[in-house]
């Protein structure tokens, strides 16, 4: 997991992560409970951006959402303004020699980056997408300074408690 031994101040919830809290029936489901709870219990801010809204509307319903319990986070221009940077960086490293991502750039992932870069109460991302793990090193890779470090849902709370710093 990147972020150990990193506080904790604020998380900024990835579609992939809410898909897991609110589907009972998936494998990660338990886990994602579990850091939801804790989460909530140790009054960590918890952010929902409003592009993983839209994303969890593809096939969920709005009324679905926890969102009593987070704060919803618009993607606004400052947002905007540091995200163009990222998808072009990554754009250009896909035209690379031996560049391994063949997929195209997952632009709502580098827009979830830019809010967590810019949202100084946010220090950790919560997902399940190794990819977007992998975007994240391309970008420091092509020189891009990222403070924002990754919690892995697919890592249970427990296992992760000793290497986070919660904040008193």
């Amino acid at each position: 997991m990147s972020g150990a031994n990193t506080a904790l101040n604020g998380v900024l919830l990835d579609t992939s992560f809410v898909i897991r809290l609110l589907k009972t029936n998936d494998p990660l489901h338990a886990n994602a409970k579990v850091w939801f709870r804790q989460l909530l219990d140790r009054r960590v801010p918890m952010y929902l951006s409003t592009i993983s809204i839209a994303e969890y509307c593809v096939k969920g319903s709005f009324d679905e959402l926890p969102l009593r319990n987070v704060r919803v986070l618009p993607f606004n221009i400052d947002h905007a303004r540091r995200a163009g940077p990222f998808t072009g960086s990554l754009l250009q490293q896909r035209k690379q020699p031996g560049a391994d991502d063949d997929r195209t750039v997952v632009i709502n992932d580098v827009k979830l980056l830019a809010q967590a870069e810019v949202i100084p109460g946010i220090s950790h991302f919560l997902t399940k997408d190794q990819r977007f793990v992998q975007r994240m090193q391309a970008l420091r890779a092509g020189g891009h300074v990222l403070r924002t470090m990754v919690l892995d849902l697919n890592i249970p709370m427990a296992d992760a408690l000793g290497m986070l710093d919660f904040p008193e």
